[in-house]
């Protein structure tokens, strides 16, 4: 009965509030002074880069001066991204790197260079994710989809955290969604074992639900040391992932859909926008702090749960679970 009620209310919700429409009601009360801002001298990472939303965020990011790093699966379509946000922006300072998030390997490697290399991190936007139709395993054994979305993103994030102290004042954005609201914090299920049969919507659901805990978490345990968390829902937007993903979801709501560029702009503006007119740890839709909870939704949950889960996550990818304390670890591959 819980999960029905979720389901209806967030339809609800959704049909007000994601949609073109919901943003083009927002968006009236934009303020959009902080738009502009260089961010030359500043390093960012995207994550997911080549398209979607990730390739938007790129262009907006490379077209303000960043020194940016598109993190891409697959170097073929990488490069061509790349070329493509060196051209449009003019920035010849847009950098590919080739890494796959679901993979434990490919992120202590592409880590370990990055901390070899003494660069700093000014920005990590985690925005690499996926809504699989079919259960596939990674080669490392684990189930793709919370390989991509809940481990590798936390993985990453923690091997990065040496990185992301020496470019404090910092920002991590974890780019999640509003399905969240439909599922609870599943500690017992992490894989989705549970899903017979398969629901890759549930399974995305639930790990986007596993990144607003992360993102509580961290926000807490790194407070103070100057790096800010945050997560933020993109709103429903017609990118390459909820065409191939969803089908059917987009034919019903191609019309209400938003387009890229709305959809990345919360990502933006998170990483523009004065410190000090954002809240650590909040879950942001159209550049305001949301509910992370459905009224009567029954998905609440402790400071003590979003801890255990970032130890569970820590100890599957062999790393401290501690996110400060032991940052310097984060960097040698396991």
């Amino acid at each position: 009965m819980a999960a029905f009620w979720r389901s209806a209310s967030f339809m609800l919700m959704g049909n007000k509030h994601f949609t073109k429409h919901g943003y083009a009601r927002a968006s009236k009360s934009f303020d959009n002074s902080c738009m502009e801002r260089s961010l030359a001298g500043r390093v960012c990472i995207v994550t997911g880069a080549n398209s979607g939303l990730g390739f938007t965020c790129s262009q907006e990011l490379a077209r303000r001066g960043a020194t940016l790093y598109m993190v891409c699966r697959n170097e073929e379509r990488g490069r061509q991204a790349l070329e493509k946000v060196r051209a449009d922006s003019g920035n010849s300072n847009v950098h590919l790197a080739v890494c796959d998030v679901s993979s434990l390997a490919s992120v202590a490697s592409f880590a370990a260079d990055w901390l070899a290399s003494s660069r700093p991190c000014h920005l990590l936007v985690n925005n690499a994710g996926v809504l699989l139709s079919e259960r596939l395993t990674t080669p490392e054994g684990y189930e793709q989809s919370f390989a991509t979305n809940a481990l590798g993103t936390a993985a990453l994030t923690q091997r990065l955290m040496p990185a992301l102290l020496a470019g404090a004042p910092s920002r991590v954005i974890i780019v999640s969604s509003g399905g969240m609201y439909t599922e609870t914090l599943r500690l017992d299920d992490l894989q989705h074992a549970s899903l017979q049969p398969w629901n890759g919507s549930a399974a995305y659901s639930r790990d986007k639900r596993r990144q607003l805990a992360m993102t509580e978490h961290l926000a807490a345990t790194m407070a103070g040391q100057g790096v800010g968390f945050y997560s933020m829902h993109p709103g429903w937007a017609d990118t390459e992932g909820v065409r191939s993903s969803i089908p059917g979801f987009h034919k019903a709501f191609q019309d209400k859909l938003r387009d890229t560029q709305q959809g990345a702009d919360t990502i933006l503006w998170l990483a523009l926008e004065d410190e000090a007119k954002l809240q650590l740890g909040a879950f942001y839709l159209d550049r305001s702090p949301q509910a992370k909870h459905l009224t009567l939704g029954g998905t609440h949950y402790s400071p003590q749960q979003a801890a255990q889960l970032w130890e569970q996550l820590m100890a599957m990818a062999g790393l401290p679970g501690q996110p400060g304390a032991a940052a310097a670890a984060a960097g040698a591959p396991q």
